[in-house]
């Protein structure tokens, strides 16, 4: 009786009200759409970017304080030499070349880091979102990416190369072009 009772008033099998004469078929119907395959693969390259980003960016901050207490407590040119000569052992680096590093290093304030730091965990919700395939995280994204991009230039202090603009263009380009276009991805 109470099968029959579900059936008049136009339950399903999982108790979901279906209204007379709007019956959907399963296979047309999906409310969610699919993700083409190169966009998935375009999406976990971003995730790995801009998680890496996010270390980096952490670990740079970290970093610069800690070197900037030791040179405010010690002989910068001591410390300086020091660690140039660690990495000339170790890795084979010039050690001028590592000292010049570090005083580059060390003009860039801590600052530039957090906030790099921020925009790239925003750049991360923003391909989350596009892996939902919400839209808006191709703007939060792009946003992001923009923003980081800018300040960089912005500081002159920090190296921004020709291929990080590049990259960040062809990315946002993709997720342009595979986020607006007139595609149905139901199918």
């Amino acid at each position: 009786m109470e099968n029959e009772e579900k059936k008049e008033l136009g339950y399903n099998d999982v108790y979901e009200v279906k209204e007379p004469g709007m019956e959907q078929n399963e296979e047309t119907f999906n409310p969610t759409p699919k993700r083409p395959g190169a966009l998935t693969f375009v999406l976990i390259l971003s995730m790995i970017g801009s998680g890496w980003s996010i270390l980096m960016s952490l670990m740079s901050a970290f970093t610069r304080s800690v070197f900037g207490t030791m040179m405010e407590n010690g002989d910068s040119a001591q410390l300086t030499e020091k660690i140039s000569t660690m990495y000339s052992d170790t890795m084979g680096i010039d050690p001028a070349m590592m000292a010049e590093t570090m005083e580059r290093f060390m003009e860039i304030p801590s600052y530039y880091y957090i906030i790099t730091t921020i925009l790239y965990i925003a750049s991360l919700v923003g391909v989350i979102m596009m892996w939902k395939m919400r839209k808006t995280g191709f703007h939060v994204y792009t946003l992001a990416q923009l923003l980081v991009l800018l300040m960089t230039a912005m500081l002159g202090k920090a190296y921004i190369g020709m291929g990080d603009i590049m990259m960040t263009l062809l990315f946002v380009a993709f997720y342009a072009v595979n986020f607006f276009k007139k595609t149905d991805y139901s199918k």
